[in-house]
């Protein structure tokens, strides 16, 4: 009887959606249906997980400072962010995408993401090292069920050549988020009194500083953060409650089917088994790897920045906030500019660009290992530039072309961001050791590594022929999909005046469509 009733109480919660059982091919959108979805997506879900991954830069380096913790320990935090984007993917919202779609997966993250807020304030409350780090748990398992729905949305949200274009501009709104950061840091958590402050000269290296002591740290210092997540939660959760009316209360936002395979895979535990396992999705898993690496670098960059500003540039904690908000703009600039290109995938085509920013990236990380004063902040400023399309054109590039398995393809992606608990705590230790400028070899080598997925993808023939059969229309023979649109339209327009021409002359004419779609027969004369 329970069951029963639940089932039935269920129903009726998803019959309150206007759009129950009326899922849509993202294929059968014309681009200018996909304006508005990727428009709100972009403005209230990528801004929002923005702002956190740039809250959590600023946090790593203050609880640092407040707490009188290593880098190490302060390092905890950011683990505990990525490592839930393992669960969070695998566990919760990869099933929920499956069965639920993507909306309800978007509108359960923003809820998630305030509860993690909440608790935030809670661990700060307490100066629990510990609890501020599970507070970075939930939060991550907030934003992991925003990418896993929003990433793939934006991708299966209209035609597959415009793919790279949607993910480019729709991530740009994250970058957006990471620019308001450091400005919300500076007005509610640094301290006014002190935030202003140059730090101390370092007698043995001329033109650089030294990090504050543990002297000037105490947990009163963590008070601000207090009010400060307590309020971004209630605006998060508020906003979510927007969202899950605009989503199920509207036809603003169409449900997209799902990608699903034809023959789901009977491997039973012996995965190895698994389609996913061979070398057809061989791209698939370099891009793992390579956006695993790369998100590591891109997370130890933002979280060390601070400290590279202090040392490196001897900037107060003011003034190395505005410069990170500097940096996060130019990371912006950085994904609209790729975006920019990529709209004429004929002349730029995706894989070319990816490969162009992330050679900027090694190189521009190489040269700032050994400078300091004005020279440290305009590459540190260029290094956000080229690194900034790498993640949404790696996630598309290693998804593309593949239809019976990508929803698996676009779990396995968003699993990869976890790449970020590991780096920024070998890069503490490095740190502690040789400083913070040499401590930047560390990550110029891994990005060397992320730059063997760009080569891989330009010069591996199998790679390079399904890329731009996806991603430009342009197949191996040369013929473009536009083309043979166009010749299939003549063709069917020809066949109609031969058809017509035939009636003319004493034939039977066709069978014209009923109102109701019906085919209506003549009577043969």
């Amino acid at each position: 009887m329970a069951p029963r009733f639940i089932a039935t109480a269920v129903e009726r919660v998803k019959r309150l959606d206007v759009q129950y059982g009326k899922t849509r091919r993202g294929q059968d959108l014309r681009p200018r249906e996909t304006i508005l979805p990727i428009a709100i997506a972009s403005l209230f879900l990528f801004f929002m997980w923005g702002l956190a991954y740039g809250l959590l830069d600023i946090m790593n380096y203050h609880v640092k400072v407040a707490m009188g913790v290593t880098r190490e320990k302060a390092a905890i935090l950011a683990a505990g962010y990525y490592i839930a984007y393992i669960p969070g993917t695998l566990l919760m919202s990869g099933p929920m995408v499956k069965k639920c779609g993507y909306r309800v997966a978007m509108a359960a993250g923003l809820f998630i993401l305030a509860l993690g807020n909440e608790l935030m304030s809670v661990g700060a409350a307490n100066c629990s090292l510990w609890g501020m780090v599970g507070a970075h748990f939930v939060i991550g398992l907030g934003v992991s069920t925003l990418e896993r729905s929003a990433n793939p949305y934006a991708v299966n949200c209209g035609p597959e050549r415009q793919a790279t274009l949607r993910i480019l501009v729709a991530q740009a709104w994250a970058g957006i988020g990471t620019v308001v950061a450091p400005f919300l840091a500076n007005a509610f958590i640094f301290n006014l009194d002190t935030s202003t402050v140059r730090p101390p000269s370092d007698p043995a290296h001329p033109g650089r500083c030294l990090m504050p002591g543990k002297a000037s740290s105490g947990c009163d210092k963590l008070g601000s953060v207090i009010t400060f997540y307590r309020l971004l939660g209630l605006c998060v959760a508020g906003l979510a409650l927007v969202i899950a009316i605009l989503f199920f209360r509207t036809n603003w936002f169409p449900e997209i089917e799902v990608p699903a395979p034809a023959v789901p895979a009977n491997c039973g535990w012996k995965k190895w088994k698994h389609p996913l396992v061979s070398s057809k999705y061989s791209r698939v898993w370099w891009a793992f790897f390579a956006n695993f690496i790369n998100l590591g670098c891109q997370v130890s960059f933002a979280q060390f920045f601070i400290e590279h500003m202090k040392v490196n540039a001897c900037q107060s904690d003011h003034m190395s906030a505005l410069w990170m908000s500097v940096a996060q703009a130019a990371f912006v600039f950085g994904r609209l500019s790729a975006a920019g290109l990529v709209v004429f995938p004929k002349v730029f085509k995706p894989r070319y660009v990816l490969l162009c920013y992330i050679a900027g990236a090694v190189a521009t990380v190489g040269a700032g290992t050994g400078i300091s004063a004005e020279a440290a902040i305009a590459l540190a400023v260029m290094v956000m530039f080229f690194e900034a399309p790498s993640f949404p054109m790696i996630f598309e590039s290693a998804t593309a072309g593949f239809e019976d398995w990508k929803a698996s393809c676009e779990t396995l992606m968003i699993v990869s961001i976890s790449g970020g608990a590991m780096q920024p705590a070998l890069m503490g230790q490095l740190v502690e050791r040789v400083g913070i400028s040499k401590g930047w070899w560390l990550t110029a080598g891994c990005f060397a590594l992320v730059l063997t997925y760009p080569i891989a993808i330009n010069l591996i023939p199998s790679f390079r022929v399904a890329l731009d059969k996806a991603e430009t229309g342009i197949g191996p023979d040369g013929g473009d999909e536009e083309t043979a649109l166009q010749r299939s339209s003549k063709e069917g327009f020809r066949a109609k005046v031969v058809e017509l021409v035939s009636w003319r002359r004493g034939s039977t004419p066709p069978p014209p469509p009923s109102r109701d779609g019906a085919l209506v027969a003549y009577p043969v004369v």
